[in-house]
């Protein structure tokens, strides 16, 4: 009797391991999945965005990265004055960019990519060129868009 009742308990002890594990392993992989589907819920990005004149006021070789809804987006002014944009995300794999006024470039840390002050890849491993961030001066705003024609719109709403 002492054999048989051991290799029910051996047999129980086992099935609950090989069960715990298969539940961890199942637990591991749906995180993510749950993390990934939950983004989709997010709002999307204002169709513009509208800064007092002084929030955006840079020397030449400085910039700030202002957060347009969860999209960072570099603004920078030249060495030679002109102020530029563009999204700050690594067309590579997502990481934030920086702008870096002794080299005259945009970098990207995560991988070492590097852009110049137009948004075109140098070196380093991102695909294709950043995506550019439209803005314009009135007055004592500056109004800031993703798309040209969301621009545009805002544009036209201040003028009224």
């Amino acid at each position: 009797m002492k054999i048989h009742e051991s290799y029910l308990a051996r047999r129980r002890f086992l099935g609950t391991m090989v069960g715990g594990g298969a539940a961890a392993l199942g637990a591991g992989m749906a995180a993510p999945l749950v993390g990934y589907v939950g983004n989709f819920r997010e709002e999307p990005p204002p169709e513009f965005l509208v800064l007092d004149r002084a929030e955006c006021e840079l020397e030449p070789g400085e910039s700030v990265i202002v957060p347009y809804g969860q999209i960072p987006v570099l603004l920078f002014r030249t060495p030679e004055g002109e102020l530029r944009s563009f999204v700050a995300i690594c067309t590579h794999f997502d990481c934030t960019v920086s702008y870096l006024p002794g080299e005259r470039r945009i970098f990207c840390a995560c991988h070492e990519g590097y852009y110049d002050l137009e948004g075109n890849v140098i070196s380093g491993p991102p695909p294709r060129p950043l995506d550019p961030a439209y803005w314009k001066l009135t007055g004592d705003k500056l109004i800031l868009a993703l798309e040209r024609e969301n621009l545009e719109k805002a544009l036209e709403q201040e003028q009224r």
